[in-house]
């Protein structure tokens, strides 16, 4: 594949995933308040159906994945671990 193939390819790619990605959003936005006033309606905070519209919604998310393999993100207790730097220590 081209170099121009390949940035036409990523570029699409990319166009489509956030396109998905808003019509999820669009979506799952008043979902989750339907899905709120529900719950405190009936008392459930546990397992109620804002806790399943979140749910899916980081299902979703991981699915659609906009940035591909564009990013390599970690997730961790501490950034300096990441920045080589020393932990913040208030004054």
């Amino acid at each position: 594949m081209s170099d121009r193939s390949a940035l036409i390819s990523a570029v699409v790619t990319y166009n489509l995933r956030l396109w998905l990605a808003g019509l999820s959003a669009a979506v799952l936005v008043p979902l989750s308040g339907v899905a709120l006033i529900l719950d405190l309606l009936t008392g459930q905070t546990e397992d109620g159906l804002a806790r399943k519209v979140l749910a899916a919604s980081a299902r979703m998310e991981a699915v659609i994945d906009v940035h591909g393999d564009l990013t390599d993100v970690r997730v961790i207790e501490d950034d300096a671990v990441v920045y080589d730097e020393p932990a913040y220590e208030p004054a």
